[in-house]
């Protein structure tokens, strides 16, 4: 709770009558003028002004200084002066607000904030504060601002998880501009998409989406292998492989979910099925159904 002081009401002093008024037992009470509101931070920003100027005229001790070799150092101590000015008055940091935040962890973003409650809010470089948060796994983007007298506040942007990308038996999540989120827990995201390949990351996200435009199909794509830097190969969770051309692969995987839909392709035993060639299908069917096939003289 902050205390305000009243300002003093204005009026004669006593013993002075005002020119041209009759006192006596006839003459009316003078009316008291009524005061203005006045804001609660006046006082404070008066104080943050007259500090501010008082740096403002340092220039003559600067120069003095500038010819005994000492510049630098007076000017530390008469900026770190001024600015401790401004938090005396007020202008000092109680309260760092954050927008936007999701997966980074609270202490992680203190540590890169490093501020201190009470600390002068004018001192806080923002710009050094912003690169400093860039180098937090999750954060994509970040825009600082004082929200004078007292509040730091931080929004953020925060990288949206779109897959795990396997290389050399690892897994490491992906956002979905391509770019690696290191060191996570990938316990939490075990529904998302494998994705293979070197260039795999940065082509994830038009082909997530590509996929995903026939729902029932897509909600049944647990992998996709970028081949030859050309085209995807993307496993079912039946563990069927779909292999789609590089030319129009969206209509080869809107001609599928047609197939699923009206002739149930997918639920038979069907180990890859070979969209490759424009207008055709080729499926290549488990060894267990060719057997059954050649048992029954019929050619697979």
């Amino acid at each position: 709770m902050r205390l305000l002081n009243p300002l003093s009401s204005s009026g004669t002093k006593a013993g002075k009558k005002k020119p041209g008024k009759t006192t006596g037992a006839g003459a009316k009470a003078a009316t008291p003028r009524r005061q203005r509101p006045v804001s609660p931070w006046r006082d404070r920003l008066i104080a943050a002004a007259v500090a501010v100027a008082a740096f403002s005229g340092t220039g003559a001790v600067i120069g003095w200084t500038v010819q005994s070799g000492r510049a630098a150092e007076a000017w530390t101590r008469l900026s770190q002066g001024a600015v401790q000015m401004t938090a005396d008055a007020g202008l000092r940091i109680e309260d760092v607000t954050v927008a936007g935040r999701v997966h980074t962890r609270p202490d992680a973003l203190l540590d890169r904030v490093d501020v201190r409650r009470g600390a002068p809010i004018l001192a806080v470089d923002l710009a050094a504060t912003r690169e400093r948060l860039l180098s937090l796994p999750w954060v994509a983007d970040a825009r600082i601002e004082r929200r004078l007298p007292d509040t730091l506040h931080i929004a953020l942007d925060e990288r949206r998880p779109l897959a795990l990308w396997q290389r050399d038996r690892e897994l490491t999540l992906v956002d979905d501009g391509g770019v690696a989120i290191e060191g996570q827990d990938l316990r939490q995201f075990h529904d998302l998409p494998i994705i293979i390949g070197d260039e795999a990351p940065q082509r994830a996200a038009a082909a997530l989406a590509m996929l995903s435009a026939e729902p029932d199909l897509g909600k049944r794509v647990r992998a996709l292998t970028w081949v030859g830097g050309r085209r995807w190969t993307v496993r079912l969770d039946n563990g069927m492989d779909v292999q789609l051309p590089e030319l129009d692969p969206a209509g080869a995987w809107t001609h599928l979910a047609t197939l699923a839909r009206e002739h149930g392709v997918l639920e038979r035993d069907v180990v890859t099925i070979d969209l490759r060639i424009p207008d055709q299908l080729i499926m290549r069917v488990t060894p267990a159904a060719r057997q059954r096939s050649a048992d029954r003289g019929e050619n697979t």
